[in-house]
């Protein structure tokens, strides 16, 4: 069957932004938005999955919570892990040199995997938070909003650091009967980046895409 034009060539439908709607990221039902009093909790009629929570913590105090996490981020790959005593030779561990170790070793998979969920990820989901919420406390739409909204949620779906920060205590308290390890200000500051990280996504991402429509996002 052949389709002929003639006159006006059709074009194609244009898809509008409904801020007033909220989609499942789990099954994309539909849902009217609703404001949200501190602490409640809305979930999809669907599959139960989470939709937002209401939080007492502005744009401005995320933006903070985000810069801390990139501070705590630098102390965890600048400062030691751990210090390793074994029969007198002490040994200072930091993120790169276990990375490096790992490598050499004979462990590429693990040592690339461990690079991009405790390193890269994390980096890149605060980077990509400091970029949208700055813009936007500052009241403005920040470049590229859209693109930058999905890969901010593409990096927070990757970003384990807290997987990390559970087989890091698990590695030391079985090597505990082997050499005598002291926890370094590096594990601590990654334990911090974890808190910071996980406060930071329970904030989510729908107040960030409300804010930005009522700036004028397009």
């Amino acid at each position: 069957m052949s389709a002929q034009c003639s006159g006006d060539v059709a074009t194609p439908p244009v898809l509008r932004a409904h801020p007033g709607l909220v989609v499942c990221d789990e099954c994309d039902a539909v849902h009217a938005r609703v404001p949200l009093a501190p602490g409640d909790v809305a979930r999809c009629r669907r599959c139960g999955a989470l939709l937002g929570r209401g939080h007492v913590v502005t744009a401005s105090g995320q933006l903070a919570f985000a810069l801390a996490a990139l501070v705590f981020l630098f102390i965890g790959n600048l400062s030691p892990l751990v210090s390793l005593d074994l029969n007198g030779i002490r040994l200072t561990v930091t993120m790169p040199h276990a990375i490096a170790l790992t490598w050499r070793i004979g462990q590429p998979l693990v040592a690339v995997l461990a690079t991009a969920t405790a390193l890269v990820f994390p980096a890149a989901m605060i980077l990509l938070r400091l970029h949208v919420l700055g813009f936007l406390v500052a009241g403005r739409v920040p470049p590229k909003f859209r693109l930058a909204m999905r890969a901010l949620r593409w990096f927070t779906y990757w970003s384990m650091v807290e997987v990390f920060m559970l087989s890091a205590l698990v590695s030391m308290v079985r090597s505990a009967g082997i050499a005598s390890l002291v926890p370094g200000t590096g594990l601590f500051g990654y334990a911090a980046l974890t808190l910071l990280l996980t406060s930071i996504t329970a904030s989510g991402l729908h107040a960030m895409w409300k804010r930005a429509d009522d700036l004028g996002a397009e």
